[in-house]
């Protein structure tokens, strides 16, 4: 992987660290190298500990990724400890770097998980992979470059490092991460090291290595190096070179679809930067798509794309895809879908002509296929073009499949149908040189292409026409004509045949009219075909005289008629002649319409009507024509026409006048009313109208339309009447010039005239002039251009909209030649209009509408250029000329008429600066049209038209500051001071950032003049905006504001400026004023800072503030803390509760509650921060003492109230937060305080203080003042030397004075003083007692203290005089006779109230009288001991809710007793109130009194207790029989206080001898059994306790009290009797057998004197507990260690058999009728013992104690077992007896037994035995 360089400096390298180990103090360095450890811990760390931990690491590697498991056998192997590769083979260190390097290849995407570390640790500190495989560890973590674990790797390896990293040198030695630049820049540069990083990547790619973090450095990285290469001019073929190679490796990287995707994106970028030849991205094409997978496909069609769009086309000649790349793209299923997202990105044009060219080569079928991409919009007519000429070439091909020519005939039917198609299609069937029938002959279908109409009739003069025959000739030779109208479109060749002929005879001088027109041959006369014969001659091109003539034959034929035919038809082609140049052809028609008017007079009912159904053909020309009904139609030629035919044969034009009079709506023409007039010139209108669009000659068409549109008015529109034939028009433009050409009508007066048909109501109309206009024929689109100008202000406003909207399209269209500009220049365009120009101006479309997200963007991305490249270029730019023009119109529109725009202009604003910000786009003309715009709106704008959201104040500082124009900065700056003049509050805001401009432009150039400008205009213009926003009283908002916008501005200010800027801002507005405020919103962003964790910030603020006041005197200072303080305490704690002053400050609004506080708090500690410093203490020391001469009086004493003001509102600050979730504010306004008291000396402040605390009618301010005493006394180091002492001793008078003045119910006032008291003595009562003595303990013993009704008063009385005594001790003395009892009477009844404070105050004054004065306690001590014992009392505890302080007061208190006052009377004062604690039996009580008792005897020595020996014993005497006298309470209570008892029993047990013990033993003894007791209960009871003592006794002092049981054992012996043989209805007492059996166990197992050896106790006492064996109780484990005790304390041969003996009696079956009980032995006889017989003992015990036959048997056979287990072969002895029970025993009928037998006493006596049983046993 590495060069030949790089190894031998690798090699070299090594040996030097090679050599380097044999150097002990570097090789104590490198072991020191660690990934995770300091390198003070890694040096003390041995690679067994680093191991383990690695190998920890691994594991949880393998549970991650099994393939870890392979290197627990190498490199982690326990033999690894042991390698060392300085002395290894090459081959063995060959073999471990390779080991190495794939178990980092694996390792790399886990590096930053904890176990990957710790693994990687190990490779480290023993492998030295740092120093040995340098360069493949950087390579690892090179994708990690940016986090801090590069930076640990960066910091193992040593300098140098390896050559091609040593640009890395850098971040090393400063121990940072290296940047990304650097990183782009190293790869670029070096060849070697980008081949090296490429090839290690590839490398991952082909070991299924690769992961996301490595693959997503390459792609990035790659990219990088591509850009910054070319941005260098490197060669492209170099660029290609490097990468190409790599590129091609991870393309066909099959198994790795991630990979696949990384080299796609880098093939995107390189065929964008690099013009590489064809031959190279087929290449690539092909091996992209032969290599794609189907998760890699998408992302492989995007590159394929791409690689095809940047190929090189010579002369437009495409080529099909490849086949294989063709294939490929094919198999795609969701290929549209792909292509379609793609298109959105990027164009992809030159693919989509490749793909369809190979479809028609490769798979010509899916034809359709083909057409649906020829369909893509943004496909360019050329790229069409070459498609269509490949599809028709296909169609040309003969031997095509049926199903292909049909597709091929259905796609083009559909193309040429197609209107974007279809002009494609056919130029290219031009280029083709393609017959459109021959295609269809061809395709066997019919295509239907749109053919241009053509006119090859000509008109010839009369002269032009040369007869060839005569005319009587020609008419006899001519056919009938077929049509019935010679007004019908199919008749103009007939037409023409016969007006050849009837020219001739005009020519001729022939009878025209009886030869030819009255022919019936050619003209029947029923059919009326010579009529329209007549009317196109007089209206065609003809002769004057064959005009005329056509008149006359006319006027001569209608004579003739009938009157039943109405002729109206023909009035409009009269009309027309009245409008001929000829003034013969005008006196023809006149004559024509005079006659016809005749008719009408003498005809008395409506005629039928000539040409109702053939006019103009049977077709819908004839079918829409209207008629005139007969009343209107008499009207007009009579009362209108006729009456005006003189005028109209002088003037051609009259007629055009007075028709359009007749259909003009706005004039009156008749005497009818108005809706008859209006129906008839609507009638008229659509008559006329009707013969525009029916006739077939434009020489008719034009007249009457001329007519018609010179009305101002019309009922109907006449486009509307007319469209079959305007709508059309521009369509058929072409064929109809050709018309009317040959009609010789002029097109241009006709174009005009067509214009002037639409009307001002007219949507369809207005819709025509756009599409007139867009043609941009000139005659066409000026005509359309004069008329929209005439008709834009009667237009609704949609239509107007839509007009504007082309317009302006045009004007931007640079290839358009209608002069747009100028049209919109002359029409009115509206606000609506303007808002939609310039929403369609929108620069920035795409992007999110948010502004404020847009300026964020801008702000954080100005350094980089925004991108835009191919379509999205130019359609930001086509916007910007857009939005130029509409600007440049809105300046020339009077823009100040147009104020509800200044919204949108402020956004365009913001946009048109985000370009020149991010592009390279010229705004700056824009710019200034823009401001030219905004200008004069804000001018005339009011307050109430301003909308202070949408006015962006601080885009127009962007706009300032981006200009490089002097001009357009001063525009801007008038549009600001404009805004300013009409809200100051928008300006406040941005007025500091355009200082900070002008302050940051000017000092490039002069420092001095740039202060000096800031200066001036703070000094100028601030006042005046500040000025314009004071409305009210006090400090006005706008003050706030615009003191807000310097504090919100206060980073962007110079350093060196900041204090005199602020300086001169405070000054000018008054400190008074304002500097409290600016130290508000200083403290507000120190907050801020330190809340988003920037402290480098807010101590800036902290130095500011420190350099700052200094600015300002002290008066100043200490009122600006003052108001300070009341800011803060004016910020609520939640903003939801109340609706209290925010003292003028709004910033805190939206904060929650937590915030709110840690705001407070903040503020707090800046407070701090203001009154610091010792510069300020002795400018207040100067004040106080009156050295500053130059201070007036009245400043002193308003100096001095500002001080107590602050230390009065601190304090109310912290009464006020007394609640525990305001803890720490409270703390923090505590801590502000000291900074005020910090500014006194402790003289100072007993001044202030003494006047506090003297306002008699302020008990408000004196309590708060004396809350001050124990802040500042408390602090010992503040109260050193003679100072403090008279200092505190000065104010004692006075704090004695307001509790003596105080009203008796203020009792918190009261209660301060006494804490005052309290402080004061704890300080200086000891060393000035006589202080205290007297009026002091008056008050505190008086009704202002403890005999105060008011408890917490008390306490504080309490606490008071429990300090003093501390502090006065023996001075005392005098008032204890008073003060005890009552103290004793509170705490009473505090018992009895619950009222713990009390309670814990009595407690603290007895025990601090009882730490000083003790000797003095002892007559008090009994009824102290009863009080305190009493308050432990459950009721007392649920009074006071189980209060842990009683206890603990409480607890110190009995201490304190214990150890301070002497044995004797306090066991007196026990032992005397045991009767009253006994009497009230209360557990807790007596727990206490018993714990109390216990820790006096522990404490107390052996001479006092022994002393007191008998007092003891008769209370314990009374304290055993707790059982007796309360039977009633539940047994564990019972239990419970009996241990107790025991155990203080046991206490004074251990403090006495045996002298003195033994007769007390004997007395409980007896006392337990003396017959004197006659409730058996009773003697149960307390034989029940002496067994338990006994136990616990015989327990503890083991053989030295084991003779003792001597005293027992007549009393044991009875009651072991008892159990066994007592009456069988009595319940047996399995309580008081477990007491006595465990007594007789603990007697045996401590028996080292034979005490039981002796027949005589032994033979007392063996039989009857045997025969506790007959109850059965199998489940008791205490029976069998007594029994094991007894054999192993009497090892004697006969009784072991006496005791093998009695548990065999049990082991048989002893159910038999037998009597049960055998009579005793006389006790008076020779035996001392009781013999039992089991057989009559059995059955009386099993009956008490509920057992079976079975349950003795195995309760024996346990004992037995226990025997054996314990004396083992001592035991074997007594086998042979035992032999026969047991197998009687393995044949007993109880199942139990004999799984007993065999399971438990079996195996355990033949594994002492060492054989089986079963030989015995046979």
């Amino acid at each position: 992987m590495a060069s030949s360089l790089a190894r031998q400096l690798s090699f070299i390298k090594a040996k030097a660290v090679a050599n380097s180990t044999l150097d002990r103090k570097k090789r104590q360095k490198s072991h020191a190298v660690s990934l995770i450890y300091d390198p003070k811990v890694a040096v003390t760390q041995d690679l067994d500990s680093i191991y383990f931990l690695a190998l920890e690491g691994l594991r949880e590697l393998e549970s991650i990724d099994h393939r870890f498991q392979a290197f627990e056998k190498s490199l982690f192997s326990e033999t690894s400890i042991s390698i060392d590769r300085h002395v290894q083979t090459p081959d063995q260190n060959a073999a471990l770097d390779r080991a190495i390097e794939s178990f980092l290849a694996l390792l790399a995407p886990r590096v930053l998980l904890q176990p990957a570390v710790q693994s990687l640790e190990w490779l480290v500190r023993r492998f030295k992979i740092n120093e040995l495989n340098a360069e493949i560890f950087l390579l690892t973590f090179l994708p990690y470059y940016s986090h801090p674990i590069f930076s640990r790797v960066l910091d193992t390896i040593s300098l140098p490092l390896p050559p091609l990293f040593t640009f890395l040198s850098n971040s090393k030695t400063t121990a940072t991460n290296p940047p990304r630049n650097l990183l782009t820049r190293a790869l670029s540069r070096d060849a070697e090291l980008f081949s090296l990083v490429s090839e290690h990547i590839v490398t991952q790619i082909n070991t299924q290595r690769a992961h996301h973090a490595l693959l997503s450095f390459w792609t990035s990285a790659t990219i990088s190096v591509i850009l910054s290469m070319k941005e260098a001019k490197i060669l492209e073929e170099i660029i290609a070179e490097r990468t190409l190679p790599h590129l091609s490796t991870a393309i066909s990287a099959r198994k790795s679809p991630e990979a696949q995707t990384a080299a796609y994106m880098i093939i995107v970028v390189l065929v964008s930067q690099c013009r590489l030849g064809n031959e190279v991205l087929d290449a690539l094409a092909k091996s992209i798509a032969l290599s794609w997978t189907k998760k890699s496909s998408k992302t492989g069609m995007a590159a394929l794309t791409q690689t095809i769009q940047f190929s090189n086309l010579s002369e437009n000649k495409y080529v099909p895809l490849d086949y294989g790349v063709w294939k490929a793209v094919a198999m795609i299923e969701t290929l549209p879908q792909d292509l379609e997202e793609i298109k959105k990105k990027v164009k992809i044009d030159k693919f989509i002509v490749a793909y369809a060219l190979a479809i028609l080569e490769y798979n010509n079928s899916n034809i359709k296929l083909v057409f649906d991409l020829l369909a893509e919009e943004s496909l360019p007519v050329a790229q069409k073009s070459v498609v269509a000429q490949a599809i028709l070439k296909i169609a040309q091909i003969s031997d095509s499949g049926g199903e292909i020519q049909s597709a091929l005939g259905e796609a083009l039917n559909r193309a040429l149908d197609d209107s974007t198609l279809r002009n494609t299609f056919l130029s290219a069937m031009c280029q083709l040189n393609m017959d459109i029938d021959e295609m269809e002959l061809q395709l066997k279908t019919t295509l239907r292409p749109v053919k241009p109409a053509s006119q090859d009739d000509s008109v010839m003069e009369i002269d032009s026409v040369p007869p060839k025959v005569t005319f009587e000739q020609r008419i006899s030779t001519s056919r009938r004509p077929r049509h019935t109208s010679f007004l019908a479109p199919t008749a103009t060749k007939e037409f023409e045949a016969l007006a050849e002929i009837y020219l001739q005879g005009l020519a001729e001088k022939k009878e025209v009219l009886s030869l030819l027109i009255k022919n019936e041959n050619l003209f029947p006369s029923e059919s009326g075909l010579a009529l329209s014969f007549l009317l196109r001659i007089w209206t065609g091109s003809y002769p004057v005289l064959a005009r005329v003539a056509a008149l006359q034959f006319f006027s001569t034929l209608v004579q003739s008629m009938s009157e039943t035919v109405d002729l109206q038809a023909t009035i409009v082609y009269l009309l027309v002649a009245l409008t001929d140049t000829a003034e013969k052809v005008r006196k023809a028609a006149a004559d024509c319409l005079s006659a016809l008017s005749v008719r009408y007079d003498r005809s008395t009912k409506s005629p039928q009507v000539w040409g109702l159904e053939t006019l103009y053909g049977t077709g819908a020309e004839t079918d829409q024509l209207k008629w005139l009904g007969y009343k209107d139609l008499r009207a007009l030629l009579k009362d209108h026409i006729c009456a005006r035919l003189a005028e109209a044969v002088l003037d051609r034009d009259y007629v055009k006048s007075f028709v359009a009079t007749l259909v003009d709506s706005s004039v009156s023409v008749t005497s009818e009313n108005k809706r008859k007039e209006v129906g008839f010139k609507t009638s008229l209108l659509a008559f006329f109208c009707s013969h525009i669009t029916g006739a077939p000659l434009f020489r008719v068409k034009y007249p009457i339309l001329a007519m018609v549109t010179a009305a101002k008015k019309t009922p109907v529109s006449v486009y509307s009447l007319c469209t079959s034939l305007l709508g059309t028009w521009i369509k058929q433009r072409n064929a109809l010039l050709e018309s009317l050409a040959i009609e010789r009508v002029p097109y241009a007066s006709f174009e005009r005239t067509i214009m002037m048909a639409v009307s001002g109501n007219d949507r369809d109309g207005a819709r025509f002039l756009e599409d007139s206009i867009r043609t941009d024929i000139p005659g066409l689109s000026d005509a359309a251009g004069a008329r929209i100008v005439e008709l834009f202000d009667t237009w609704q406003h949609d239509t107007q909209l839509s007009v504007v909207c082309t317009l302006v399209d045009l004007a931007l269209d640079d290839n358009a030649k209608f002069p747009a500009l100028e049209t919109l220049n002359q029409i009115t365009i509206s606000t609506d209009m303007f808002s939609r120009i310039l929403n369609d101006s929108r620069l920035i479309q795409h992007q999110s509408e948010e502004p404020q997200q847009q300026s964020k963007r801008r702000r954080r991305s100005s350094a980089s250029q925004y991108q835009l490249s191919g379509a999205a270029w130019q359609s930001v730019h086509s916007n910007l000329r857009r939005l130029g023009l509409a600007l440049d119109l809105l300046e020339r529109n009077e823009p100040e008429k147009h104020v509800a725009l200044l919204k949108e202009l402020f956004v365009i604003l913001g946009e048109l600066l985000l370009l020149k910000t991010d592009s390279s786009l010229p705004v700056q003309y824009t710019q200034q049209v823009l401001v030219d715009c905004m200008l004069p709106m804000v001018k005339t704008m009011d307050s109430s038209q301003l909308d202070s959201n949408s006015v962006r104040i601080d885009i127009i500082v962007s706009c300032i500051r981006s200009s490089t124009s002097p001009q357009v900065q001063n525009k801007f700056l008038l549009l600001v001071s404009a805004l300013a003049k009409l809200s100051p509050e928008l300006v406040l805001h941005s007025v500091m950032p355009i200082f900070t401009f002008m302050g940051a432009n000017t000092v490039r150039q002069d420092d001095e003049f740039s202060a000096h400008v800031i200066q001036q205009t703070i000094a100028q213009v601030i006042p005046a905006l500040a000025q314009s926003t004071n409305r009210g009283q006090g400090v006005p908002f706008g003050t706030v504001e615009l003191l807000l916008s310097f504090v919100n501005a206060f980073p962007h200010i110079p350093y060196h400026r900041r204090v005199k800027l602020f300086t001169t801002l405070v000054k000018t507005l008054g400190p008074h004023d304002t500097l409290y405020l600016v130290l508000r919103l200083l403290g507000k962003r120190h907050w801020d800072a330190v809340t988003r964790s920037k402290p480098g910030d807010a101590q800036g603020l902290e130095d500011f503030i420190e350099v700052y006041l200094r600015g300002f005197t002290i008066i100043e200072r200490i009122e600006a803390a003052r108001q300070y303080i009341g800011l803060i305490s004016a910020i609520p704690f939640d903003l939801s509760v109340g609706d209290g002053d925010i003292g003028y400050l709004d910033d805190i609004a939206g904060l929650s509650p937590e915030k709110l506080l840690s705001l407070k708090l903040d503020l707090l500690r800046f407070f701090r921060v203001m009154v610091s410093g010792t510069s300020l203490r002795n400018q207040v020391a100067e004040i106080f003492r009156g050295t500053t001469a130059s201070i007036p009086k009245s400043d002193i004493d308003a100096f001095q109230a500002s001080i107590a003001g602050c230390i009065e509102k601190l304090l109310a600050v912290i009464e006020t937060t007394s609640e525990e979730k305001y803890q720490k504010y409270q703390t923090e306004a505590y801590d502000s305080l000291d900074a005020i008291l910090n500014l006194l000396s402790i003289q100072d402040f007993a001044t202030v203080l003494e006047s506090l605390i003297s306002r008699l009618d302020d008990p408000l301010t004196v309590r708060r003042g004396l809350m001050l005493i124990r802040t500042r006394f408390e602090n010992v180091d503040m109260v050193h030397g003679n100072f403090a002492k008279n200092s505190g001793l000065k104010i004692l008078p006075s704090v004695c004075a307001a509790i003596s003045n105080a009203n008796i119910t203020d009792t918190a006032l009261i209660k301060v003083a006494l804490q005052a008291i309290e402080t004061l003595g704890s300080k200086f009562g000891a060393t000035e007692p006589d202080a205290f003595v007297g009026d002091v303990l008056e008050l505190i013993l008086g009704d202002r203290g403890i005999h105060c009704a008011d408890e917490n008063t008390i306490v504080s009385a309490l606490i008071c005089l429990s300090t003093l005594a501390m502090a006065l001790g023996a001075r005392l003395l005098g008032y204890l006779p008073r003060a005890i009892p009552l103290i004793l009477d509170v705490l009473d009844e505090a018992i009895t109230n619950g009222q713990e404070l009390l309670c814990i105050a009595v407690f603290t004054v007895v025990d601090s009288l009882v730490k000083r004065i003790p000797m003095f306690m002892g007559s008090y001590l009994t009824k102290i001991l009863g009080l305190v014992f009493r308050s432990a009392s459950e009721n007392a505890q649920r009074a006071v809710a189980d209060g842990p302080s009683v206890e603990d007061a409480r607890t110190v208190l009995l201490e304190n007793v214990i150890t301070k006052i002497p044995t004797k009377p306090l066991l007196t004062s026990l032992i005397v109130n045991w009767d009253d604690v006994i009497a009230r039996w209360d557990y807790a009580i007596i727990k206490l009194y018993l714990s109390t008792a216990t820790q006096v005897i522990e404490r107390a020595t052996r001479k006092a207790v022994m002393s007191d020996a008998s007092k003891l014993f008769d209370f314990l005497l009374s304290a055993f029989n707790s059982r007796n006298v309360e039977a009633g309470q539940g047994k564990e209570i019972i239990d419970s206080l009996e241990s107790d008892i025991i155990e203080l029993a046991m206490q004074v047990v251990l403090k006495l001898n045996d002298k003195v013990f033994r007769p007390l033993f004997l007395r409980v003894t007896k006392w337990a059994s003396e017959a004197a007791v006659d409730s058996l209960t009773e003697r149960r009871n307390r034989i029940f306790i002496l067994y338990k003592f006994s136990e616990r006794l015989f327990g503890s002092l083991k053989s030295i009290v084991t003779s003792y049981y001597g005293y027992v054992l007549e009393i044991t012996a009875e009651l072991l009797v008892d159990f066994v043989t007592g009456e069988s209805e009595t319940k047996f007492d399995r309580e008081l057998w477990d007491s006595v059996i465990g007594s007789l166990k603990v007697a045996f197992y401590n028996d080292q004197e034979e005490f039981w050896q002796a027949p005589v106790r032994f033979d007392k006492i063996a039989d009857p507990l045997l025969a506790q064996l007959a109850l059965g109780l199998r489940s008791s484990d205490l029976l069998q260690q007594a029994i094991v005790a007894l054999a192993v304390s009497c090892s004697s041969e006969d009784h072991y058999k006496s005791i093998n003996k009695s548990i065999l009696n049990y082991m048989r079956n002893l159910d038999d009728d037998d009597d049960i009980l055998i009579d005793f032995q006389d006790i008076e006889g020779d035996s001392d013992a009781l013999v039992l017989e089991p057989k009559r003992v059995v059955k009386t015990a099993r009956l008490k104690a509920g057992s079976t036959a079975a349950d003795v048997k195995i309760t024996a056979v346990k004992s037995l077992r226990a025997i054996y287990e314990r004396l083992g072969e001592e035991w074997l002895s007594m086998l042979p007896q035992l032999v026969p029970i047991v197998a009687e025993l393995l044949e007993d009928d109880d199942e139990n037994v004999e799984t007993e037998v065999r399971n438990s006493l079996v195996p355990v006596i033949e594994g002492i035995l060492g054989e089986s049983l079963d030989r015995y046993l046979s």
